[in-house]
C-alpha cells in the first residue's frame, strides 16, 4: 500500500509510516496535480492546507483512508467520502492542551491589550493610559462547546477566578459540576458572558453562530474569543458589532477563509489576531503526526480502528471476537441480494441468544453490505448504511435473549415489491455458516460456495430428475438440504454445488417443472473496509 502525505507533517509521520508502507511526502501541490497523482494511493494523511474535495475523493479510486493530523475535518468532504466508503479519521486528542492555552493566552492578550501595546512602545511611545485592561477576576466566561479543548480552557480560567457557564447539548450535567461549569442555554449564555470563547466544530448548524441576532443578545461590552474554526463567526456582523462598541474586542486565530488577505477587521484596534497558531506548537505538531501514524498503521494491517468520523471505533479483539458472526452476515447479505429480485424498501434483522454478546450495529452494517455487494461497485461497512438511506431503505434491528429452536440465530426480513421474504442463518460449532430457513421453509444448507436454490411440487421424481440434469452437465452435487410445508404442496432445495450453473442447465431444469431457480455465488473474501481484516 502507498501512502501520500501533502501538507507539512512532523518527521516523526514519515518515519513511523516509512516503516510499514511507501510513502509519498509531496507539499504544496495544486490540485490539478493531486488529481493526477491520487489514484495511486491507498491512503492520504494532511492538515489543513490541503482541501480533499469531492473531485478528489473521486479520483482516489484506490483510497481507504484519509486521515487527518488534527481536530477539524472541514477541509476534508466527509460525506463523499462515506459515499465512497473511505474512513475519514482525526486526532483530535493530539492538539487538545496546545489549542487551550492559545485561547487563554488570547484571552490575556485581548483583556490586556499586549499586542497593541507592544506595537506601541516599539514606535517609541509610552501611552499607559490608552491601554488600560480589564481583570479576569470575577467575570463571566461563557464556553461555547464544552468538548476536550473547551473543558481544558474552563478549567485554566476557574484558576484566574472566573465564573464559567457553557452551552452543549451533549455535555452531561455531571460532568459540568466536575469541573465547575454551569450548563445554560445559548440565549443565556450570549446574555450573560463577559467572554464568549468558541469550542465547536463547524458545520451547519454551528456555520455563523454568532451572527447579527446572537450579537444583539450580548450584553454592550462583551469580548469574543474563536480559536476554533473560521466560518461559526458571521464576520460581517462581527465587524459591525465591534465598530458600534457592542463587542469590545475580538481575538480570532481562525478565519471564513485562510488566508484572508486584506480583511476588514485587520483595520480594527480592537481586534487581535493570530494565524491559525492554535494547535502550532512543537509538543502538539508531534503528538497529532504520531497519533494519525499509529492509528494509521493500526487500520490498514487490519487491527484496531480508532479516530474515524464516520465510523464507529473498532477493536481488533472485536473482530477476533465477532470474526464468525461477521462473516456469517456478510455471507447472508451476499445470498439474498442474489435469491431475492425486486425493489427493497424495508429490512429487519433480528438477532437471538448468544449472538447478542457480539457488536449488532456491525453485524447490521456488514449483512447491508454484503447485501449492495452484487449491485454497486465498492460497498463496505461505511458507506452501506448512507446507500440504504439514499435508496429510501428503512433499516431495523431487533433482538430476544432466546429462540425456541436455536441457541443463536440470524434472521432478516426483506421487503420486496411489497412482500415480505425472509432468511434465517445460523453458526454451527464455531466457525460453520449455515442457512436454516427461507420464507418459513427449514433448511441445513452451508452458506459457502456455488449454490443452487430451486422450487418445484412435492411430488415423487423430482429428486431424480434434478440430479440427472445436473449430472448430465457434469455438475457435482456438494450437499443437498430439502424443505416442504406439508405433503403434496410446494417445496424448496438448497444444493451446494461443485461448479457454475449455467443459464442453459436453469432453462432445462425450467422445462421439468422446477422454478423461482436461482444460482449463487458466493466468496470466501470478507473486507468489510475494502481491506483485509487479519485476524
Amino acid at each position: 500500500m502507498k501512502i501520500l502525505i501533502s501538507d507539512e507533517m512532523s518527521s516523526a509521520c514519515v518515519e513511523k509510516l516509512k516503516t510499514n508502507f511507501e510513502v509519498d511526502y509531496k507539499t504544496g501541490m495544486t490540485q490539478e496535480q493531486l488529481l493526477a497523482i491520487v489514484p495511486q494511493y491507498s491512503a492520504w494523511v494532511v492538515r489543513s492546507s490541503t482541501k480533499v474535495t469531492a473531485k478528489l475523493i473521486e479520483a482516489g479510486t484506490s483510497l481507504k483512508i484519509i486521515g487527518r493530523a488534527g481536530a477539524g475535518v472541514d477541509n476534508i468532504d466527509v460525506e463523499a467520502a462515506t459515499q465512497r466508503g473511505i474512513v475519514v479519521m482525526n486526532t483530535p486528542g493530539g492538539n487538545t492542551i496546545s489549542t487551550a492555552e492559545h485561547t487563554v493566552a488570547m484571552i490575556m492578550a485581548l483583556s490586556r491589550n499586549i499586542p497593541q501595546a507592544d506595537q506601541s512602545v516599539k514606535k517609541g511611545e509610552w501611552k499607559k493610559s490608552k491601554f488600560t485592561g480589564t481583570e479576569l477576576f470575577e467575570k463571566t466566561l461563557g464556553v461555547l462547546g464544552v468538548g476536550k479543548v473547551g473543558r481544558e480552557v474552563a478549567i485554566r480560567m476557574k484558576s484566574f477566578g472566573m465564573n464559567v457557564i457553557g452551552y452543549d447539548p451533549i455535555f452531561s450535567n455531571e460532568e459540568a459540576e466536575r469541573i465547575g461549569i454551569r450548563l445554560v442555554s445559548l440565549n443565556e449564555l450570549f446574555a450573560s458572558s463577559d467572554y464568549i470563547t468558541i469550542h465547536t466544530p463547524l458545520n451547519k448548524a454551528t456555520e455563523n453562530l454568532i451572527n447579527r441576532e446572537s450579537l444583539k443578545q450580548c450584553h454592550d461590552g462583551v469580548k469574543i474569543i474563536n480559536c476554533a474554526r473560521g466560518g461559526i463567526i458571521d464576520e460581517t456582523a462581527l465587524q459591525e458589532a465591534l465598530t458600534s462598541g457592542k463587542v469590545s474586542g475580538a481575538a480570532l486565530d481562525v478565519f471564513a477563509a485562510e488566508p484572508p488577505g486584506d480583511h476588514p477587521l485587520f483595520k480594527l484596534s480592537n481586534v487581535i489576531t493570530t494565524p491559525h497558531l492554535g494547535a502550532s506548537t512543537e509538543e502538539a505538531q508531534e503528538k497529532v503526526a504520531v497519533q494519525i501514524a499509529e492509528q494509521l498503521i493500526s487500520a490498514l494491517n487490519g487491527k484496531t480502528i480508532t479516530g474515524a468520523v464516520n465510523l464507529m471505533p473498532i477493536d481488533h479483539d472485536v473482530f477476533s471476537k465477532s470474526a464468525a458472526y461477521l462473516r456469517l452476515t456478510s455471507s447472508m447479505g451476499h445470498f439474498a441480494s442474489q435469491l431475492i429480485k425486486g425493489q427493497i424498501t424495508k429490512i429487519n434483522i433480528q438477532y437471538y441468544g448468544d449472538v447478542l454478546n457480539h457488536p449488532t450495529n456491525l453485524l447490521t452494517q456488514t449483512l447491508i453490505a454484503g447485501l449492495f455487494k452484487t449491485m454497486i461497485e465498492q460497498v463496505n461497512i461505511v458507506n452501506a448504511p448512507i446507500i440504504a438511506k439514499k435508496q429510501g431503505i428503512d433499516i431495523s434491528e431487533t433482538r430476544s435473549t432466546e429462540h425456541q429452536d436455536f441457541t443463536h440465530l440470524i434472521t432478516t426480513e426483506i421487503i420486496v415489491d411489497g412482500r415480505s421474504q425472509s432468511i434465517w442463518g445460523t453458526l454451527y460449532g464455531k466457525n460453520d455458516p449455515r442457512i436454516v430457513g427461507i420464507n418459513g421453509y427449514i433448511f441445513d444448507a452451508h452458506l459457502d460456495g456455488a449454490m443452487l436454490v430451486l422450487s418445484n411440487e412435492d411430488k415423487p421424481g423430482m429428486i431424480g430428475r434434478l440430479g440427472t440434469i445436473l449430472g448430465s452437465h457434469n455438475i457435482n452435487i456438494a450437499q443437498m438440504s430439502l424443505g416442504r410445508k406439508g405433503v403434496g404442496g410446494k417445496a424448496m432445495t438448497i444444493l451446494n454445488i461443485d461448479d457454475v450453473c449455467s443459464d442453459s442447465v436453469i432453462r432445462e431444469l425450467e422445462k421439468e417443472g422446477f422454478t423461482d431457480i436461482r444460482f449463487i455465488q458466493l466468496t470466501n473474501e470478507f473486507e468489510p473496509y475494502r481491506f483485509r481484516v487479519t485476524e
